[in-house]
């Protein structure tokens, strides 16, 4: 394990042996994602919904980036896509996305994708994360409501439905 000054991550060498699955890959968050962990030197295996994304993917990409279609709403596709995993990954170690917090509200994906590369690679990663300042001043105080409170708070100015 050594510290990279440049990007500020612990790196291991678990994380180029790994793959890390990755969903939507498409477009957005995941394609942005794929695209800066390939250059991280790290192997991906990436879904996408259309052909023409896994094309676009794998042209800006390394080898190490692998892409496979995957429509959840077919039952066939996400067979496929299963057995596809299982034959790459031979029953290896598997990277997973988890506690990742994503913000919506803004249309610039680098605060979101440095959250989730963060999540992904730190030795330590944290519990919460906050991608803009959408996240900062209501998401993530709100998370540490109760739930029934948020509901109210949430609820309280909502109209009511329709009969």
């Amino acid at each position: 394990m050594y510290f990279n000054l440049k990007t500020g991550f612990w790196t291991t060498e678990q994380q180029s042996s790994s793959f890390i699955p990755l969903p939507r890959c498409d477009s957005g968050y995941g394609n942005q994602l794929a695209k800066r962990l390939d250059k991280r030197g790290m192997r991906v295996l990436a879904t996408c919904l259309t052909v023409q994304g896994a094309e676009n993917l794998k042209k800006e990409t390394s080898s190490r980036l692998q892409t496979v279609i995957l429509d959840i709403a077919d039952s066939n596709s996400v067979q496929s896509a299963a057995k596809w995993v299982s034959d790459v990954l031979h029953e290896k170690d598997v990277c997973n996305m988890e506690k990742i917090f994503l913000s919506l509200c803004n249309t610039d994906l680098t605060p979101v994708t440095d959250c989730m590369e963060h999540a992904l690679t730190a030795v330590y990663p944290k519990t919460r994360y906050s991608a803009g300042w959408d996240a900062k001043l209501f998401f993530i105080p709100i998370s540490y409501i109760p739930t029934v409170l948020v509901d109210c708070l949430l609820t309280w100015s909502a109209l009511p439905p329709a009969h």
